[in-house]
């Protein structure tokens, strides 16, 4: 009986095409990755937006379970101005610093694909801050924007700038944007260096004879012919630094008062507070962002693609 009752099935898998047999193959292959996929990252999406129309507080809610407000949490979001504030700072923090790195990164792959002697060593050492832990980053600078006993006050100081960097609101932003560019930055560089060898000298040979200059080469060969890297390369840092979190917390704690506080921080606090359903209402906000800055990134990747 077993043997008759696979029969079928062998001729039925023989009668498939090569095609037919491949599609066949690919999907039992597949099968195990996307279970996993949906357990790791499906589940989590799916619970996170069931706790965030709901009030879940294990302390006070853990005999009732969730109990149902539909958007009473995002109305709470609304009229919490500790959440408008991390909102706020961490979009300001996400495109200044993104700007920053994109523009810099590009100035330093120019610097690194120019033929010069060490040219490989410089390449290098300059991604000796990428390689650093971000903790270490974090708390080191700490120190170094310290007011009492910080490198970089007394070296204003002594030119004649008295700044109080991490007990003012504005220039603690400053402070960790300016941490976060000099992390990331050589990242970017050398993701941008291997777009700027993929360009063929000929281009640039060919604008010199017909009087062009360092910038209108930059304007009209180097800078159009990197666009789809720098697009993608811009739409990752968005999206990684929109939910950063390590930086402003180890170097800053948020303050002064919430001035520094960024979203991740504020699910963070409000987990810490075992608040979870008003933590995952903050989580899907942080979600739709991303979803938005994703849907421009691929437009904008579309509209500038060099194939076309």
């Amino acid at each position: 009986m077993s043997t008759l009752s696979r029969t079928p099935a062998r001729k039925s898998f023989k009668g498939l095409t090569f095609r037919q047999r491949t599609y066949v193959v690919a999907v039992i292959l597949l099968i195990p990755a996307l279970a996993l996929r949906v357990f790791t990252a499906f589940y989590p999406f799916v619970q996170t937006a069931y706790l965030s129309l709901h009030r879940f507080n294990p302390a006070f809610d853990g005999a009732t379970g969730p109990v149902f407000v539909g958007l009473g949490n995002f109305q709470r979001i609304a009229n919490d101005p500790v959440v408008r504030a991390s909102i706020g700072f961490t979009l300001t923090f996400v495109v200044v610093a993104t700007f920053l790195q994109i523009t810099l990164g590009l100035a330093v792959a120019h610097l690194l694909d120019a033929p010069f002697r060490f040219r490989g060593l410089s390449r290098t050492l300059v991604l000796v801050p990428w390689a650093i832990p971000m903790v270490i980053v974090a708390l080191g600078f700490r120190w170094m924007f310290d007011d009492q006993f910080g490198m970089i006050p007394d070296l204003l100081r002594h030119v004649g700038l008295e700044m109080k960097w991490l007990i003012n609101p504005t220039n603690a932003k400053i402070a960790v944007i300016s941490v976060a560019v000099w992390k990331s930055t050589p990242f970017v560089a050398l993701v941008l260096l291997a777009g700027l060898q993929g360009i063929s000298q000929d281009l640039y040979e060919a604008a010199r004879v017909d009087g062009a200059n360092w910038f209108t080469s930059l304007r009209y060969i180097t800078i159009p012919m990197v666009m789809p890297i720098i697009i993608t390369t811009s739409m990752f840092m968005v999206v990684w630094q929109l939910a950063v979190f390590d930086l402003p917390f180890l170097m800053t704690g948020g303050g002064p008062g919430f001035s520094t506080t960024v979203i991740a921080q504020k699910i963070y606090l409000e987990s810490n507070s075992l608040n979870y359903g008003y933590a995952a209402s903050i989580g899907m906000v942080l979600v739709a962002i991303v979803a938005i800055v994703g849907a421009i990134g691929l437009y904008l990747f579309r509209r500038f693609d060099v194939s076309e």
